[in-house]
């Protein structure tokens, strides 16, 4: 993996849904996340992930500013860099997901920055076929 693509995300502000079982609970997770929904058209869709012993894993909706209370929890995870790659087909490649985050952080490493412990890391479902998973890295000063 060559020096990673890195973009600057405002504070996002989610409403959630945590998966029992970290990883492992993500389906289930997004499927009563998705039953609160009356649509998923236009929605942006996210996975949470504070890594730990056990990792926190959260199905996400990000919150427009007009978005009714889906009676859910919500949470803000606070503006910053992150460095990402994108995982095209990423449905038939689940079990390569670790492995994409390993060469991710390694990637950051050899370009001389350095992962952010204190945010979390995100998978943004940009569409059915198409997945941003993205590492947090500290803040240098650059925009």
């Amino acid at each position: 993996m060559a020096v990673p693509t890195i973009t600057r995300l405002p504070d996002l502000h989610f409403a959630s849904v945590e998966a029992e079982g970290g990883f492992a609970g993500a389906g289930p997770a997004f499927d009563r996340l998705e039953r609160r929904m009356t649509s998923l058209r236009g929605r942006k869709m996210y996975g949470v992930v504070y890594p730990g012993d056990p990792v926190r894993y959260l199905a996400c909706l990000l919150l427009e500013p007009d978005d009714d209370d889906l009676d859910l929890e919500r949470i803000v995870v606070p503006a910053g860099r992150y460095a990402r790659v994108t995982v095209r087909e990423w449905q038939a490649r689940i079990a390569e997901l670790p492995d994409v985050v390993d060469r991710l952080a390694s990637a950051i490493g050899r370009s001389g920055l350095t992962i952010d412990p204190g945010r979390p890391m995100l998978e943004y479902y940009r569409r059915q076929d198409e997945l941003h998973m993205m590492l947090p890295v500290l803040d240098d000063g650059k925009p």
